[in-house]
């Protein structure tokens, strides 16, 4: 994986790491890239406004956020954000990452398609959400330089995301 996309280092500490072989595991080509690109225009933002983020925090919230849309994880009984926020929360409390963090993540996933709300709470929720905004909708499309753009989707490429994500 690229190490650095645009300014932004992807985290690659144990958790990371074991983060990553997980939701690579379970999600396509598609959806991981997605799930990547989600974290590194959320971070781009969060750099860009000075916001002071917890990387690996962010990078895990992003991986996980659709990881709820896939079979292994997805119920009947629940949303595909909580399902994917009680993912990330389970994988976090049994690598012993205190509960304050896995809840802050857990947040983050479970509000990440709320409109209006996660923008004025902490940063690691307000920037899970606007990476999945410009990556699905374009919202903030303008805010990243056209140099910026290019760099994400050329180290995790879009493909046909616009059709293929609607048949997740």
């Amino acid at each position: 994986m690229t190490s650095v996309i645009s300014g932004v280092k992807i985290p690659d500490s144990q958790l990371a790491r074991e983060a990553t072989e997980l939701v690579r595991s379970y999600e396509d080509e598609m959806l991981f890239n997605h799930s990547v690109r989600v974290y590194v225009f959320g971070a781009i933002k969060g750099l860009r406004q000075k916001l002071k983020f917890d990387s690996e925090l962010l990078y895990v919230a992003a991986l996980f956020h659709d990881l709820g849309l896939v079979d292994h994880y997805h119920t009947e009984t629940k949303r595909f954000e909580v399902d994917g926020a009680d993912a990330a929360r389970d994988f976090l409390q049994a690598r012993g990452i205190a509960e304050p963090q896995a809840d802050l993540v857990w947040e983050a996933i479970a509000l990440h398609t709320t409109p209006g709300i996660p923008q004025y709470m902490r940063p690691e929720i307000a920037l899970t959400n606007a990476g999945v905004l410009v990556d699905v909708v374009g919202v903030g499309f303008d805010e990243y330089t056209p140099e910026q753009r290019d760099q994400v989707i050329s180290a995790f490429p879009r493909g046909d995301f616009k059709n293929e994500f609607l048949k997740v």
